[in-house]
């Protein structure tokens, strides 16, 4: 058996190992296993190979392997495989470039194995601080035959003072060259604020911008967006900064983000080796609706840095993140729905949700480092079978984190929470049991239990 790259090349490469310029003509493409997707979708992907007919050996090869990574760059394929035969029940025509030799003609085929393309989840969700959370996804990853990805979801939480309602829908279709898609992501969430501030929110908006995906480390957006926000329900008692942002402002970006991300993981969620940087930025100008000439520019952006290292049992990860925010008008402050904020089991465990400074602020700093292992098997020896990919582990973490008004990082008031405890990571089961010590620097320390549990359904067509 013959193979150029990823291209098997069969019999056609032994029938022209004697010919200097090996000339092909190509009679058809096949696509087998992928009946799911338009004719349109093939074109489309399929352009560098069916541009041509007349071929030589090596540019055949050159044009399906194109070909090949285009299909594998969709996302909608597990298995792609590609294999050049001759078609020995077609004639080639002659050809007036290779008349000195018989052009062989030859056949292309595609062999694919589609990922589920209709997936619906559900997840119900409990923790100490938000209560009951429900959340629901459907994505569609074939909408219209064309291989364009539509996800609808909804969050949500019924229990006051924690109750909000998160929607979301996503439409993202491919260019040309797959690794580029068009991505037109929004939603409207409504939010009850009062458990750690003094307002109410809700907000309509989303963005639209081009992504660059492709297999490897690398992913980058570029893009706008836009977004109406109102504040509403604001107690007497709150800030004259939050009262000074209550009702409709409108708020425009030009954003992007860039992201590396070379990570090994246990189930899919549990990251054991490797590394992962994330940089977000974004320009924005923040207007009153009521009074257009109420407006502010500020930048923000925000890294995010993850490393992760396993050895015999134990696996070790530090986290770190910073951002900032440049106001660019003194006397129309940072929107309170745009500041940076600490607090909350997702957030900086051992703190209550944005409790580090419930006002927000323009810069803040995140570090936190976990050392985890496997549960001793006095305690728990699951079936030899299971136990290599067993998730289920023990911990020890500490996180140190600060939130500051002005642009500006200091240690003086920072926080710091450590713990341990016991975690199982899955992609449909979660649980999280610890006991943590917080305290603020200068401040009395507390300690006390974390909790959060989640379990989620699936089903694919």
């Amino acid at each position: 058996m013959h193979s150029m790259g990823q291209v098997e090349t069969g019999g056609i490469q032994s029938l022209l190992s004697a010919s200097s310029t090996q000339p092909v003509y190509l009679i058809a493409v096949q696509v087998e296993g992928g009946q799911a997707f338009s004719d349109e979708f093939y074109k489309k992907l399929l352009t560098p190979l069916l541009a041509g007919s007349d071929y030589t050996l090596a540019r055949l090869t050159a044009e399906t392997t194109t070909s090949y990574h285009h299909l594998l760059d969709t996302g909608v394929f597990d298995e792609v495989k590609v294999r050049v035969q001759p078609d020995y029940y077609s004639t080639a025509p002659s050809v007036k470039s290779y008349n000195h030799e018989k052009s062989i003609p030859a056949k292309v085929t595609f062999d694919v194995s589609p990922t589920p393309l209709n997936t619906s989840q559900g997840f119900l969700k409990f923790d100490a601080e938000d209560f009951l959370n429900l959340q629901l996804n459907h994505v569609d990853s074939n909408f219209n035959g064309n291989g364009e990805v539509v996800s609808v979801g909804v969050d949500y939480n019924p229990y006051k003072p924690h109750d909000h309602l998160l929607s979301q829908f996503k439409f993202a279709s491919s260019l040309k060259d797959p690794r580029f898609k068009v991505v037109l992501d929004g939603g409207y969430n409504t939010k009850d604020n009062h458990a750690w501030s003094d307002f109410q929110e809700n907000e309509l908006g989303g963005k639209i911008g081009i992504q660059y995906k492709a297999p490897g480390p690398w992913s980058v957006f570029a893009g706008l967006s836009l977004f109406k926000r109102n504040l509403y329900d604001i107690d007497d008692s709150a800030s004259d900064n939050l009262k000074f942002f209550g009702g409709q402002f409108l708020k425009s970006s030009v954003a992007g983000r860039v992201c590396y991300k070379n990570v090994s993981c246990l189930g899919k969620v549990f990251p054991t080796d490797g590394i992962e940087v994330e940089a977000d930025a974004e320009l924005s100008s923040v207007q009153e609706q009521a009074n257009p000439s109420n407006s502010g520019e500020f930048a923000k952006s925000k890294v995010r840095l993850g490393l992760y290292k396993s050895f015999l049992n134990i696996t070790t990860s530090f986290t770190g993140e910073v951002g900032g925010i440049y106001n660019f008008n003194s006397k129309f402050p940072v929107h309170t729905l745009d500041k940076f904020y600490l607090g909350g089991h997702s957030s900086f465990v051992g703190f209550k949700q944005n409790s580090v400074e419930p006002s927000g602020g323009l810069s803040f700093y995140k570090l936190q480092a976990t050392m985890l292992t496997k549960v001793p098997r006095l305690f728990y020896a699951p079936p030899h079978n299971v136990e290599p990919t067993s998730p289920l582990r023990l911990y020890c973490t500490a996180l140190l984190g600060n939130v500051d008004s002005k642009f500006s990082l200091t240690d003086s008031t920072a926080a710091l929470s450590y713990g341990a405890g016991l975690k199982y990571f899955n992609q449909w089961a979660n649980f999280d049991l610890g006991y943590y010590f917080s305290k603020r620097s200068g401040g009395d320390e507390s300690a006390g239990v974390q909790f959060s549990i989640s379990i989620g359904a699936c089903n694919h067509r």
